[in-house]
């Protein structure tokens, strides 16, 4: 009888010390180690998971996208949010919308889950668009509730006033106030739109939704700008995704800037945000407010300062100094690292400098042939890479490369005129010295001069196939395009901060000559665009007074860069072909000090 009590005994005090398993697990416990940390697993019944898609287009990357959906297949979520920017329309040719979303809706075809669209500037921007949007999807904002979360899908495109100037209208925010007090018992709120109408001007009964949402849990979620940037503001979290597919250089996350999907699992006391690249997964803070502010701080700076060189010996035995500055309040690293050069290398005397809060350094760098007998024109430029790393306040990390392409340079001079050309697109009286050869089936020839007011532009584009329709964007037809800066040469030579960019289309017969964002070129720039017999051709003065207040009076150099977009088919233009005289500016091409041109 004792026997059997001790053995009752026993077996309650195992059954007491072992940890409690869920009605739902099996599983042998011991009652002193087991290979586990706990039993208490995360399997709550009201938490679930679903991931956002991002912009695909505006500059989009063919495959991205459709990489995304299989990925998003292998995780597996209850369903799919968007944020818009799904197709690259523009355009009122329904046949190219028709051929646009039925691509996009293979797309979707694929995943193995709900997709709920919300709409942004490529996919409504005029009233056709706005038509097939309704005629595919019925309704361009709307809501849902699942299990107690309410999602908010809103239509930021609703004035079809296009990228950077969202809005809400006040039928759409009827609708929103009428769901937000429908359901104000939501344990939480998740709204989706595409433009972040936090950070835009005049975006109408915008900041009337955002009073409504800061009297319950929420978060915000929006594209459109290809960078990403975590806000916490308005009691909630506001969130800017970067790409999943469209436009981006790609710079990584301290920049914002990756393809990815977002994971988001609710749980019961709010939303955990992972960032999936489609190389890893980032947490939300992927890069901050804080981030944001010091990496455009610090590309503003010019922490890196070279002048160009000039008139270099045939020899290359040449020497140079480099400007490393620091303007922050907090210590910053430059790691350099040289690149490797065809023509020529680059070598700097020091690799690592740490410079103080607020101080300045100076490091000599050289020129070394590796190849004669090739003329400075043709010579390749080599890469050095300037490393610049620093540690916040807040702890993070973050190293910024500068990448600076170096060669010798032959010094161009301006040609002086005394004759005032007529700004009308006929050439017959300039001499256009300057031939470029492109890589697409066009010829470009130009001439550059200046009186003692103006500056004169020239250009003659050859091209067989001309693509004009206005009722389209500008991207999606034969056009032209100009760089200029008027700084100094030591500030122009590198990606000059202030530029101005000149992109216009041809006028043949009824269709009127089309300029990229007319509001950014000053009143009194005079141009024209025509087409011609044998292709189109360009001329523009510009008042020369732009130089003399960038410059100080007694202006001395001006930046140059054209670019020529050639397309041969409106329905395939995504083969347009683009040649620009020099690398792109701000590009990782961008040479120093390419397109200078000197006054005599």
């Amino acid at each position: 009888m004792l026997q059997k009590f001790y053995a009752i005994l026993l077996w309650l005090m195992i059954c007491h010390l072992a940890p409690a398993q869920p009605d739902y697990l099996n599983i042998n416990v011991a009652p002193e180690v087991n290979p586990w940390s706990n039993l208490e697993i995360n399997a709550d019944s009201d938490q679930f998971q679903f991931i956002i898609v991002t912009d695909r287009t505006g500059g989009h990357r063919p495959g991205v996208f459709e990489q995304a959906v299989q990925k998003i297949n292998l995780l597996q979520p209850e369903f799919v949010m968007s944020v818009g920017d799904l197709i690259e329309g523009y355009t009122e040719d329904t046949s190219i919308l028709n051929a646009e979303w039925n691509e996009f809706s293979g797309f979707i075809d694929e995943l193995q889950m709900p997709f709920f669209y919300v709409p942004g500037n490529h996919d409504l921007t005029n009233e056709v668009m706005g038509r097939e949007y309704l005629k595919r999807f019925g309704r361009a904002y709307y809501h849902f509730r699942y299990k107690d979360v309410l999602f908010l899908c809103l239509n930021s495109e609703d004035q079809y006033r296009g990228a950077g100037r969202g809005t809400i209208s006040k039928p759409q925010f009827d609708y929103i106030e009428e769901t937000l007090n429908e359901h104000e018992d939501a344990k939480y709120t998740f709204v989706f739109l595409h433009q972040p109408l936090w950070i835009q001007d005049d975006p109408k009964y915008w900041p009337q939704v955002e009073a409504l949402l800061s009297e319950r849990s929420h978060t915000v979620f929006a594209g459109h700008y290809h960078h990403y940037v975590k806000r916490e503001r308005n009691r909630g979290k506001y969130v800017m995704l970067a790409t999943t597919g469209g436009g981006s250089r790609l710079r990584g996350e301290d920049f914002g800037e990756f393809d990815h999907v977002v994971w988001v699992t609710m749980t019961s006391v709010g939303p955990v945000v992972a960032n999936l690249w489609l190389q890893g997964i980032w947490d939300e803070n992927v890069a901050t407010e804080a981030s944001e502010t010091f990496i455009n701080a610090l590309l503003s700076s010019r922490v890196v300062e070279i002048a160009p060189q000039f008139e270099v010996p045939a020899d290359l035995d040449h020497t140079f100094q480099i400007k490393l500055t620091n303007p922050f309040d907090i210590p910053l690293s430059v790691r350099v690292e040289e690149g490797f050069g065809w023509d020529q290398w680059v070598t700097v005397d020091s690799h690592q400098i740490e410079l103080a809060p607020n101080s300045v350094a100076w490091i000599d760098g050289s020129f070394h042939a590796r190849r004669t007998g090739i003329s400075l024109e043709k010579m390749r430029s080599t890469p050095v890479t300037f490393f610049v790393s620093a540690v916040l306040n807040d702890g993070n990390l973050l190293e910024i490369p500068i990448r600076v392409n170096l060669k010798p340079l032959q010094k161009t001079y301006l040609i002086t005129t005394d004759k005032e050309p007529l700004i009308d697109g006929v050439l017959d009286e300039w001499d256009l010295p300057q031939d470029y050869i492109t890589f697409a089936d066009n010829k470009f020839r130009f001439s550059v001069t200046h009186d003692e007011s103006y500056l004169f532009l020239a250009a003659e584009i050859t091209d067989d196939t001309l693509v004009i329709d206005t009722s389209t964007s500008i991207s999606r037809q034969d056009n032209i395009g100009l760089y200029l800066s008027f700084a100094p040469e030591i500030k122009s030579s590198r990606s000059p901060a202030q530029t101005f960019h000149l992109r216009l289309t041809p006028h043949r017969g009824e269709f009127m000559s089309q300029v990229a964002s007319p509001k950014n070129i000053p009143d009194d720039w005079q141009y024209s665009c025509i087409s011609t017999a044998t292709g189109y051709s360009f001329e523009a003065a510009i008042p020369l007074k732009y130089a003399q207040e960038a410059q100080g009076g007694n202006w001395q150099s001006i930046r140059l860069n054209w670019n020529v977009d050639d397309l041969d088919d409106h329905l395939d233009w995504q083969k347009t072909e683009r040649n620009s005289i020099d690398p792109l500016w701000g590009s990782d091409a961008e040479i120093l000090g390419s397109g200078i041109y000197f006054k005599r």
